[in-house]
């Protein structure tokens, strides 16, 4: 399977450039903590006397159940970023 990608210049006036330049370096910006947050919050869980507990134990559905639960206690839920 081959991946192409094609880049094109685009057609704007310097002014453009700069709100361009400005948006992304805030989403850079933004994005970067939300990561760091989650960075901390999950080394947080992997701390925890509970998550030890957890990893210790044989792997099955009973153990994927308190993972889930334990993600959900810290946070580390696909949505919990929006809140």
């Amino acid at each position: 399977m081959s991946n192409f990608i094609l880049t094109l210049e685009l057609d704007n006036e310097i002014y453009q450039e700069d709100i361009l330049d400005k948006r992304l370096e805030i989403s850079r910006s933004i994005y970067n903590s939300c990561l760091g947050g989650l960075f901390k919050r999950y080394n947080t869980v992997k701390q925890s006397k509970e998550y030890q507990k957890v990893y210790k134990m044989p792997t099955g559905k009973e153990r994927n159940q308190l993972f889930n639960d334990l993600n959900k206690k810290y946070g580390l839920t696909e949505y919990s970023l929006h809140e």
